[in-house]
């Protein structure tokens, strides 16, 4: 080897070196300064807390918050957000109008436009929080509506949650309809916060979902009717209950004990209940269960007696809700010479007897 190809090789790894410790240094003073920062927040938080309580317990002076926010306006941002599940009405606003005086508000609004998905997660967060209160909305302008087309789920759902905070019914109507065409992880996080909306939204918004000659539409909104677990009014179930699709007419049926029903839903639900499809079935029988439909009995033993260990076992379940009827059907099943039957009836009835109490 040379003495220039020596030189090379000596300038090349000097280099390096000085390149590893340029990096080395780099993640030092990152460390060190995070570092910094945590100890900061371990002593600036309980102080937060304790001038964020005595503000919202009418205190109007603010020089302490304002000195804390000139240290650490990451802190106080986090300070505000941990009131987040506890305050509502009047106080939550009083913690609004304070981020609008101090420009926190600002701060996350700018951050909600970074590239940076770290960044942009915990700015939406907190505009999900204040953004209920009108002034704080205007201020966010169309950064929310902007983000329902995120590629961030996470950034996605929080702009989600702000508009559904802030919105009035018909905005809340629009946000619902667009909801059902999103993944579902984003209806799967969105339910909990349209839950409160059930019966205005089944005033009309439901109703052209179910209606909708789109059929994945129409799952998304009976899955979402089902998830909020509230009596919601549904007319004409008994379409849904005999739908071609195999996966409506079950997710139907898991919404008929939610639903007031008339003759024709019940009807529908006997024919299910009768049907060769043992799983939808066996959803027909819990539904009947919980709405205690004893003209339905005598199907329910007719499943009991099907040979489908789980038809027999949601069937006897159902016909466990319904004494003294019930019960006395089950301990007629269960001598029956059938050991499945025998033995699903007994067990039932055993559970029904032990859940009555003495």
């Amino acid at each position: 080897m040379t003495h220039l190809e020596l030189t090379a090789v000596g300038v090349l790894l000097g280099v390096f070196a000085v390149w590893n410790l340029g990096m080395f240094a780099i993640t030092l003073l990152r460390s060190i300064k995070w570092r910094k920062q945590a100890l900061l927040s371990a002593e600036l938080q309980p102080l937060i807390r304790q001038e964020l309580i005595a503000y919202l317990a009418g205190s109007n002076d603010l020089t302490k918050l304002k000195e804390i926010t000139q240290k650490s306006r990451r802190d106080v941002a986090d300070g505000l957000m941990n009131f987040q599940s506890t305050v509502g009405g009047g106080a939550r606003d009083r913690l609004c109008q304070f981020a609008i005086e101090q420009a926190l508000i600002h701060d996350w609004c700018a951050e909600a436009r970074s590239k940076e998905p770290i960044l942009r997660r915990p700015a939406f967060a907190r505009l999900a929080f204040v953004c209920s209160y009108e002034p704080c909305r205007r201020i966010a302008g169309d950064l929310l509506e902007n983000a329902l087309n995120d590629r961030d789920p996470e950034v996605k759902f929080y702009a989600w949650r702000a508009l559904v905070q802030s919105g009035t019914i018909e905005e809340i109507e629009q946000l619902f309809e667009q909801a059902l065409s999103q993944t579902l992880l984003i209806r799967i996080l969105l339910t909990e916060e349209l839950r409160r909306f059930a019966v205005p939204l089944c005033e009309r918004a439901v109703i052209k979902a179910l209606t909708s000659d789109d059929k994945e539409r129409v799952l998304a909104c009976l899955e979402m009717l089902v998830a909020w677990e509230r009596a919601v009014p549904v007319p004409d179930l008994y379409a849904l209950i005999d739908h071609p699709d195999r996966r409506i007419r079950i997710q139907a049926l898991r919404l008929a004990p939610l639903v007031p029903l008339d003759h024709e839903d019940l009807g529908a639900i006997v024919r299910v209940l009768l049907g060769d499809d043992a799983e939808a079935a066996a959803v027909a029988a819990a539904a009947m269960g919980r709405v205690r439909f004893e003209e339905g009995l005598a199907g329910l033993a007719r499943c009991l007696r099907s040979g489908n260990a789980t038809l027999a076992r949601a069937a006897a379940e159902a016909i466990a809700e319904m004494p003294p009827k019930g019960w006395s059907t089950l301990e007629e099943l269960s001598a029956s010479s059938d050991p499945l039957t025998a033995g699903a009836a007994a067990e039932a009835l055993d559970r029904a007897h032990r859940k009555a109490g003495p």
